[in-house]
């Protein structure tokens, strides 16, 4: 089967500046359990707030389970302050925030 380019090529970009440095472990992982996220739309406004704060270069957000991941730079200060003032302003309440070691 004939592979088309464009596609294989932002298979590539994808896999070189988004996985290998997630599994290479470039990033810190924070776990945050939040209240009150039922639809994507909710998830929608909190991942705005929460891609503000300084160091954040990727964040997942699990409606279901009610926990959202954050991945800060390396080398980022993260500040539990501001994590809960954002998650505050976007309508939610923070029950627990977990920094991966």
């Amino acid at each position: 089967m004939r592979r088309h380019p464009v596609l294989a090529a932002v298979m590539l970009f994808l896999w070189v500046f988004l996985v290998i440095p997630l599994v290479a472990g470039d990033f810190k992982k924070v776990t945050l359990k939040v209240d009150g996220l039922s639809c994507p739309f909710c998830a929608y406004g909190l991942e705005k707030k929460l891609q503000k704060i300084d160091g954040v270069e990727k964040l997942d957000i699990h409606i279901n389970d009610g926990v959202v991941v954050l991945y800060f730079k390396k080398d980022a200060s993260v500040d539990s302050a501001t994590i809960e003032k954002k998650v505050k302003e976007a309508g939610f309440t923070l029950r627990k925030i977990e920094e991966a070691p």
